[in-house]
């Protein structure tokens, strides 16, 4: 920060003081610059401070921004900013002459109540701060002094009270003392305070002029701001003028005057007596005095001409000594420079003949500068004209022999060194966070984070020699520098260089036809590591040569150049691969290979920042290929899953069958599905799961398609790529496992349809396998929130399983698949209990059941046996109510064993709903249509069917009820049955009545 001087002397700052009405002296100034905000720039800026104010001032031309009173001066220091403001607890207002700040504005309206002021360091702004607190706290008690003096005055006003009574007669005195009121408010000049100066007055008339100057001091800096001719200070005048004090101005200033004209005298008295004694002592010397000093000067003037011949004399014989001595010195230096020459001459085409070209450049530079001071003799005119220029080109064309040797060195080292750093061993790993998934015994699951160390591995590198003698052959620019052809070895560097890359890298053939794909991996995997040692050699040379072979830019373009051609060449190679067998794993390999390529360059290459973008775009593309054709092949095997799928419960009979099946999927831990799921104890046989085989089967296939995506899929936060190959991988894999699940969940429900009507545990088995289905996309989801980087979805919030929320629109899909197998049970159900309930709607068959009950009916009747049956034995051959609802109750384990409760308690509730409305009006029909001829026989033996109806339903409901209640809890029919027999018998029972009655009206 430069320092501001002569600040004390600049025209314009006093120019600025003079029309403020302020003292010319300053106190303070600020040693540097500091800066304010103005405008959106800022400026450089200085404070000033006089006795009574602070200035702050623009330097480019000092002009002036704001004052502020210094008793009412704050400054506060905070980060590198002082604030500087008006102390709001010291009520005064400023007269605001010549523009000063008044309230904190300035004449332009700018607002300066407040300013921030910056500088560069923070020690500066430290003392600027003290030194205006200390500005600040004087100003006080300067103010707190003359207080005290009004105070002690008061008691002089009484003699001066006449002349406030003339004062106050006139017109204009309001007017004065409101003047005098805002001068004494300003702070500015103490010839304002009228009342202090006549105090002064009268001490002064009093004889105290000793000590008027001591006790008002600014009495004294009003009279010097006057008689100063330099900067005077008409201010004073003014205010003197204004307040009728030009008396006891113009005694000041003659007090002022007596003072210093006794310090003139004391000053003469003080030297006068030297002068005296100094004249008397040249009135001393007399004439002949004089005479004799001449004759003596004379004298010596002629001892100090011989002395001067004698001199001369022995100056020539000296020096014509000192001339031949020379001329012998510098034959001696001239032959040791000759022999010197000599000697260096033959130690340079010693070296030369050794190929020590480095030693020989330095020699020959050493020689020139040697046989330089011998250009006038021969030997130095030979060396200098013959031998530096032989010698000089023999160096270099030694030079272009070596450079030629290191640049083929360079291309034959490119796949080395390539392929040691893509097979190099040695890893930098940095800290990362690792996750581990915990979940509870009632299905309660979440991710908590671990952070593991930094680690490193080394490994040798397996082309360290190869290295090395690239360093060493990059010594050879030293020598064309000391040659001067610098230029030239860059160039000549750089035209090799682009021609190495262009055989070897841009216009290397490809040739596919007839090639395998694993060939073609290879032929690739060569390319690439030809390609990665290029560009690793180039960033070598880069940071051993100087100047440098190449730019940046140019790097940078040459990468470019790399990058699209080994891009051009994996697409050329994918294409290859289209027609070959193992098309995936040779893609994936490929894939690999450039994500291994790109990486390695990126993180190795230090001396320019390397852009991934070029090669990041196609394995983009193929990374979207290869999922693509992952989803096809996952889609595919769970649709064949699917459909060969034969609906039964899976058997389990090994502990391995068990954990594949159950434990995989964490089955046993969910209780919220209402399932019963066996726990392995596998000592008493087999155990059933309820749900098919096509759950696990492709629970496996999900998390295989995850994990094959998780594997070619890199996330790199800090990678400069686009923002849909990284940003949005989380979507991009959501959105396919969404058409993996929406596949699956399509081709259940074809597989649904395909279904018989009569399957009716294979539908309940199907419903099962869908209503499951939640908990495998809940551990699709667990793996992957596992395998994404960071933190997805929250730190440890607990998700329940069989909840997905990733996947939820999939897990809907399969909701709706179980409502529809539901919706196919329900029928099939039903169909075998209607199935049953046939034989109830023939009036034969209650009349049978009558008869039987009655003894009257042998099987005779039926089949041509004399046997004869119970009514429950006809009832279970020939079918009937007992008999559907012996199958509905028998059905009942067996639903539980492969549905959920809830599930299975719903359909049991409809079945048997649907049974007793189905009995009901069996028998109804079954009664209206035996009504015959309407015989009394016939009506009897309808009446006898009726209560055979009831005391069925009387007998065996409160058996079913128990029946019900013992296989199932909380079934409302087994509380309340929905068949009401007396009813149904009393509504019949009238019907024949009311038949009856009509036939007898016929009659």
């Amino acid at each position: 920060m430069g320092r501001i001087e002569d600040l004390e002397r600049n025209e314009r700052l006093q120019v600025i003081l003079r029309s403020m009405d302020d003292s010319p002296h300053l106190v303070y100034h600020t040693e540097g610059p500091l800066r304010i905000h103005r405008h959106g720039r800022k400026k450089k800026v200085l404070l000033a401070a006089t006795p009574f104010y602070l200035y702050l001032l623009k330097v480019k031309g000092m002009r002036f921004y704001a004052r502020w009173p210094n008793i009412r001066l704050t400054a506060s220091l905070r980060d590198n900013v002082l604030l500087i403001e008006s102390d709001t607890n010291f009520e005064e207002t400023e007269n605001g002459a010549g523009g000063a700040v008044v309230n904190g504005k300035n004449a332009s309206g700018d607002d300066f109540r407040s300013v921030m002021l910056f500088g560069t360091a923070f020690v500066d702004l430290r003392e600027v701060e003290q030194r205006l607190m200390e500005l600040t706290r004087d100003a006080r008690l300067r103010a707190e002094q003359l207080a005290k003096d009004e105070i002690q005055s008061v008691n002089m006003r009484e003699s001066y009270a006449d002349e406030k009574a003339v004062t106050s007669k006139d017109p204009d005195s309001g007017e004065s003392e409101e003047e005098e009121e805002e001068e004494e408010e300003d702070g500015g000049p103490v010839w304002g305070q009228g009342q202090q100066q006549r105090a002064a007055l009268s001490r002064q008339r009093d004889g105290e002029q000793s000590s008027l100057f001591q006790k008002a001091p600014s009495r004294y800096l009003a009279v010097t701001s006057i008689v100063d001719g330099e900067f005077t200070d008409y201010s004073t005048l003014k205010n003197a003028y204004i307040r009728n004090e030009e008396d006891v101005l113009l005694e000041d200033i003659a007090t002022f005057i007596n003072e210093n004209k006794g310090q003139v005298e004391k000053l003469c008295e003080r030297h006068y007596p030297v002068f005296l004694q100094a004249a008397r002592q040249c009135t001393s010397i007399s004439e002949d005095d004089a005479k004799l000093v001449g004759q003596e000067l004379s004298g010596a003037i002629e001892l100090v001409r011989s002395s001067a011949m004698d001199m001369k004399v022995a100056a020539a014989e000296l020096t014509l000594s000192r001339r031949v001595k020379d001329n012998v010195a510098r034959v001696r230096l001239l032959l040791h420079g000759a022999l010197e020459v000599a000697e260096h001459l033959e130690t340079t085409e010693a070296r030369l003949r050794q190929q020590q070209l480095l030693g020989a450049v330095v020699s020959l530079k050493q020689l020139l500068q040697m046989a330089t001071p011998l250009i006038e003799y021969t030997l130095g005119d030979y060396v200098i004209n013959q031998r530096v220029p032989q010698i000089a080109h023999e160096i270099f064309t030694c030079a272009i022999q070596h450079l030629n040797a290191w640049l083929k060195l360079l291309r034959e080292m490119s796949l080395p060194i390539g392929t040691a750093a893509m097979t190099w061993r040695g890893t930098v790993d940095p800290g990362s966070v690792e996750k581990e998934l915990h979940m509870t015994d009632e299905g309660e699951w979440w991710v908590e984070l671990s952070c593991t160390s930094a680690f490193i591995r080394r490994a040798p590198f397996a082309e360290a020699e190869g290295i090395s003698k690239v360093l060493r052959g990059a010594a050879m620019q030293e020598v064309f520098e000391e040659l001067r052809c610098g230029a030239y070895y860059r160039n000549y560097y750089i035209d090799c260089r682009t021609q190495q890359a262009k055989l070897d890298l841009y216009d290397t053939p490809l040739r596919t036809e007839g090639v395998s794909g694993k060939a073609l991996v290879e032929d690739l995997n060569t390319y690439c590591a030809t390609a990665l040692g290029f560009i690793l050699i180039e960033d070598i040379v880069y940071h051993v040569t100087d100047p440098h072979m190449q730019s940046t830019a140019e790097v940078l373009c040459m990468w470019d150049q790399i990058s699209h051609a080994i891009a051009e060449r994996a697409r050329c190679v994918t294409s290859a691969l289209a027609n070959d067998p193992d098309y995936t794993e040779h893609v994936v390999d490929v894939f690999r290979l450039l994500r291994r390529f790109v990486n390695i360059a990126v993180d190795s290459v230090v001396s320019v920042r390397l852009s991934p973008v070029i090669v990041s775009r196609m394995l983009e593309v193929m990374s979207d290929s290869i999922i693509s054709t992952w989803l096809q092949e996952a889609c595919v095997e769970a649709s064949q899953i699917v459909s060969n799928d034969t609906l039964q419960p899976i058997s389990v009979g090994t502990d391995e069958e068990y954990n594949a099946y159950v434990k995989r999927f964490s089955f046993d831990r969910y209780k919220d599905i209402e399932l019963f799921i066996p726990s392995c104890d596998l000592s008493a046989g087999e155990v059933v799961l309820p749900y098919a085989l096509l759950v696990p089967k492709i629970g496996e296939t999900a998390l295989r398609f995850l994990a094959r995506c998780h594997s070619i899929i890199e996330v790199n936060n800090g990678a400069v790529a686009r923002q849909s190959e990284f940003n949005n991988v989380d979507e991009m894999l959501l959105k396919y496992l969404s058409v993996l699940f929406r596949t699956v969940a399509g081709v259940m429900q074809g597989h649904l349809a395909s279904v018989e009507g009569n399957a009716m545990m294979k539908l309940a088995v199907y419903v099962t396998s869908c209503a499951v289905m939640p908990i495998i996309l809940s551990c699709v989801e667990q793996q992957f929130v596992l395998a994404w980087p960071g933190d997805y979805g929250g730190l440890h919030r607990r998700k329940k399983l069989g909840e997905p929320q990733l996947l939820d629109s999939s897990s809907s899909l399969f909701a709706k698949e179980v409502q529809n197998g539901i919706g196919r049970l329900l029928p099939s159900f039903m169909r075998e209990v209607e199935e049953r309930l046939k034989p109830t709607a023939d009036v034969n068959h209650w009349k049978r059941l009558v008869a039987v009950r009655q003894g009257t009916v042998s099987h005779s009747v039926e089949s041509g046996v004399g046997t004869v049956f119970s009514g429950d034995e006809v009832n279970e051959e020939n079918g009937g109510l007992i008999a559907a609802m012996d199958f509905i109750i028998g059905t009942i384990p067996k639903l539980l064993a492969v549905l959920q409760v809830s599930v299975t308690r719903s359909v049991l509730s409809t079945v048997i709903t649907q049974a007793a409305i189905t009995a009901q009006m069996n028998i109804e029909q079954a009664i209206h249509a035996g009504i015959g001829d309407g015989g009394s026989s016939d009506l009897t033996e309808l009446r006898a069917c009726v209560k055979e109806f009831e005391q069925i339903c009387a007998t065996h409901i409160p058996q079913w009820k128990q029946r019900i209640a013992a296989s199932i809890s909380e079934m409302t029919v087994a509380h309340r049955f929905p068949l009401n027999p007396t009813q149904i018998a009393d509504d019949l029972l009238a019907w024949i009545a009311n038949k009856e009655a009509a036939l007898k009206r016929t009659l």
